[in-house]
């Protein structure tokens, strides 16, 4: 019995240290954060949003390209707006009504806030500009860096963005929306966002989002996400015609195909 247990002792033993080397070289394997000339993170890339699964997208979404939650779980959190009572009850008139009124339902564009996994997003990084490409609704944003909001800013479903380096985090500071007050997610024109973008590691882009709208919502409220590096990766067509007709809709909802049951 003895020495079984002695001999177990040194098999644990020797996976440790073989173990440790092969860590240690895995870290090691893994390129520094790239920069800019200017000393910058280089966020350029195709980056897949909601997940903390490093590789390329067969990799880390089983080969099929569908996306799927990270590894602890869902990477997102955060994400539980604090509707005022009016807007609360849009959001559940919408819900049972299968959110068939959205207005991405009409492919409208909206902006994820470090979600819908689904679709890459591609950064394209200069020293003035930074381009954000989505794939979904084939949705982009420009993000000037060091500017103001024009005074003349005509309200936009992304709203209008504009960026700064607070050391190795950029921020975006977006304002200028659209109202949305049907559907699942509602906003008012007052709706301020602020992102923080930061490149932890070559894999990995660490992002938060704190939300303020105080039309709509009770207090501002602060979400987090991952973007993950996906090389390889290229943006696709996406052609959005779904739900356009609201003939359509009618039709549907006077069959009770709308409507969710209670």
């Amino acid at each position: 019995m003895t020495i079984k247990i002695i001999a177990s002792v040194g098999l644990v033993f020797a996976i440790l240290v073989t173990s440790v080397p092969a860590m240690a070289q895995n870290q090691r394997a893994l390129p520094p954060v790239p920069r800019t000339p200017d000393g910058h993170p280089d966020l350029s890339g195709v980056w897949q949003p909601g997940s903390d699964k490093p590789g390329t997208w067969a990799e880390a979404n089983q080969g099929v390209g569908v996306a799927e939650p990270g590894r602890g779980g869902s990477v997102r959190k955060g994400a539980n707006p604090p509707y005022q009572p009016w807007a609360a009850k849009l959001v559940l008139e919408a819900y049972n009504r299968r959110n068939a009124d959205d207005y991405t339902s009409r492919c409208i564009p909206e902006l994820e806030l470090g979600g819908l996994s689904l679709y890459p997003h591609q950064f394209v990084q200069t020293p003035n500009l930074i381009v954000l490409l989505m794939e979904v609704r084939h949705a982009f944003r420009l993000i000037p860096l060091n500017e103001k909001h024009p005074e003349d800013l005509d309200p936009a479903w992304l709203g209008d963005s504009v960026g700064h380096w607070e050391g190795d985090t950029l921020v975006v500071d977006v304002t200028g929306f659209k109202e949305r007050l049907v559907g699942s997610k509602i906003n008012t024109d007052a709706l301020h966002i602020v992102e923080r973008f930061t490149r932890v590691d070559y894999n990995t882009i660490e992002y938060s989002a704190t939300v303020d709208d105080p039309k709509a919502l009770l207090h501002p409220y602060t979400m987090t996400s991952k973007y993950m590096l996906r090389p390889g990766t290229r943006l696709q067509e996406y052609v959005c015609e779904n739900n356009e007709d609201p003939a359509r809709f009618e039709e549907l909802d006077k069959k009770g195909l709308i409507t969710r049951e209670k």
